[in-house]
């Protein structure tokens, strides 16, 4: 987006003008300071309308300031790009390796080049194990984990005394890139426990991990959800408009697991957080 604003303003500093038609919502919003201090101007052309520089001067300052295209050092990040360039280090899709974060109380569940790591000992001494998924292939995860949305349930996994003796941190929602990595795992063994929120982002985070995994990824459905939620779910979590939107999505879902959930948030109007799961374990 920020590549195709950048080159319209330099097609506009060039030419002097630009069709109205040819310009994006995006583009126009970015010259908004510009049209209204007339340094460019939108006038009439014939049938249609188009912008014109009334001062190349300012305008040329303006591009160098938002789109200062400085040289990229080779070998550079996406991110370094993108503030060499647009100031802006999400101006491209990143090209850094996903970060993977890990807490593990057994040490065969994950396996680098076919050999079992030492993830245990690693949570033992340092609280995690993390590596650079670089090369996807190299790491394969064996037998039940779980993937978990937030830090606090991350970071007390082991007082909820579940099956998996693996837990993933998925930061909130989970990057299409580890989830790749988790629907490319080979082991006929590998399942996963999916803990999110119980709101429509967290069940909508679980439709997409359902999607790619099939049954080998499932809710967690404790046994008290129903008493958790009714003494602590939040009317607060279903009142953005794109809240709203994903539950009305939701509602269309065949998936007895989200079903089960969305009964709860549409009993009591309100989500609950994953952080009600410790309450009790504490």
């Amino acid at each position: 987006m920020n590549a195709n604003i950048a080159r319209a303003a330099r097609t506009l500093l060039e030419t002097g003008t630009l069709a109205r038609s040819a310009c994006s919502r995006e583009f126009l919003a970015t010259l908004a300071p510009l049209l209204d201090s007339g340094i460019v101007t939108e006038d009439k052309s014939g049938a249609g309308r188009r912008l014109v520089v009334r001062n190349p001067g300012a305008f040329r300052d303006f591009i160098q300031h938002h789109f200062p295209n400085a040289p990229v050092p080779a070998g550079a990040s996406s991110r370094i790009a993108g503030v060499c360039r647009f100031r802006n280090t999400k101006a491209f899709a990143s090209d850094l390796p996903e970060i993977v974060t890990i807490r593990a109380w057994q040490d065969d569940l994950l396996h680098s080049t076919d050999r079992p790591i030492a993830i245990a000992e690693a949570t033992r001494a340092h609280g995690v194990f993390s590596f650079l998924l670089q090369d996807a292939a190299c790491y394969k995860l064996h037998g039940p984990c779980a993937l978990v949305e937030n830090p606090a349930v991350f970071t007390h996994f082991e007082h909820l005394l579940l099956p998996p003796r693996l837990a993933l941190y998925g930061h909130g929602r989970s990057s299409n890139r580890l989830l790749d990595w988790l629907a490319a795992q080979p082991a006929p063994d590998f399942e996963l426990l999916h803990l999110p929120d119980y709101d429509p982002v967290g069940l909508d985070e679980f439709t997409r991990l359902r999607e790619r995994l099939g049954t080998r990824v499932q809710l967690h459905l404790p046994e008290n959800l129903a008493n958790l939620f009714a003494h602590h779910a939040n009317s607060e979590l279903l009142q953005k408009p794109s809240t709203q939107s994903l539950l009305a999505k939701l509602r269309l879902s065949q998936i007895p697991e989200v079903r089960t959930v969305l009964a709860l948030i549409e009993n009591h109007n309100a989500g609950m957080e994953q952080e009600a799961l410790l309450i009790d374990a504490l």
